[in-house]
């Protein structure tokens, strides 16, 4: 969330980012509203394309903690040819740039 620098310009005019911000919350679980409209949209879309849920993640964190989920998302995102990220939205390494499939077990 904090700063813009280096986001893509969907991200950057992300009028869930904005809510946040604008009620003073660090997480849309702690909204009154949750989910919203905004968030139903982007989880339908994220769960087609992604095999991603927003709810979900947002469901963990708060039971189990940012620290926890952080952890889940390294051993889920971390390439296993060369320790790099890999990008929930076309699956590639930003290191070496290889495709990577879910479930691959990392020797970082």
């Amino acid at each position: 969330m904090p700063g813009d620098n280096g986001k893509p310009e969907y991200c950057r005019k992300c009028k869930i980012k904005d809510c946040v911000q604008d009620k003073e919350l660090t997480y849309c679980y702690k909204c009154d509203t949750f989910p919203c409209k905004l968030i139903k949209k982007l989880e339908k879309s994220y769960n087609q394309r992604y095999g991603a849920s927003l709810m979900e993640n947002s469901l963990f964190v708060k039971e189990h903690g940012l620290t926890s989920f952080i952890q889940q998302q390294l051993e889920r995102y971390t390439c296993p040819s060369c320790c790099g990220v890999i990008s929930l939205h076309d699956a590639e390494c930003s290191e070496c740039q290889n495709k990577v499939k879910k479930g691959k077990k990392t020797l970082c």
